[in-house]
């Protein structure tokens, strides 16, 4: 009798512990996958804009600026190049890859055929950062960059700034921008930046 009970317990335990070790493997291949998301570069789309200005430096191509404020034209002038990176240093500055940020944010992609390019999405849950999203859409055949479009938020002492970046390659970068102040003033400030317009 006692030799059966030490059978059922030595049995038992070792049920127990086969039972438990995939479980903990599980969880621990789970843990590894996402660590391993969390550190695999996103799309370097900050690396394709710095491209573009290099691009714009080295082609003898004059940058036009128009803005339009609530509907209405308010300015049309030439800028030099050094202006107009000025101007966008900000937005082409931002780099979701740095060490330091990219825990906060996560990528999906897919192939979009109302668009008929393949689309990368950037986004992040972290409200207190700038850049909330990036859309690159590349050429579903040679995979060059079509567009980029970056969502940003910015807070100042006096309002907050939401602005919509779209880059289209060689060609122009709108900034669709709406400056809410704090007194209840709202301004929808579209401005351009276009160095090759097409025929």
């Amino acid at each position: 009798m006692r030799n059966f009970l030490a059978i059922s317990m030595s049995f038992a335990l070792l049920l127990l512990m086969a039972c438990s070790n995939p479980v903990s493997t599980a969880a621990q291949d789970d843990k590894a996958a996402t660590d391993s998301s969390a550190t695999q570069p996103l799309y370097p789309f900050s690396q394709y804009l710095q491209h573009e200005l290099e691009y714009i430096d080295s082609m003898p191509l004059a940058v036009e600026k128009i803005v339009r404020q609530e509907g209405k034209t308010t300015d049309s002038l030439i800028i030099d190049k050094a202006t107009f990176k000025s101007a966008i240093a900000f937005f082409t500055s931002i780099d979701p890859n740095k060490t330091d940020l990219r825990s906060q944010y996560t990528e999906t992609s897919f192939n979009d055929l109302s668009t008929e390019a393949i689309t990368f999405s950037i986004s992040s849950k972290n409200a207190t950062l700038p850049l909330q999203q990036a859309d690159i859409l590349l050429h579903p055949t040679t995979q060059q960059v079509k567009s980029v479009a970056l969502s940003i938020e910015q807070s100042f002492a006096d309002s907050s700034v939401s602005t919509k970046v779209l880059w289209k390659h060689h060609m122009k970068c709108q900034l669709a921008q709406t400056i809410q102040y704090k007194d209840g003033r709202s301004i929808n400030r579209i401005t351009e930046y276009v160095w090759d317009k097409p025929f």
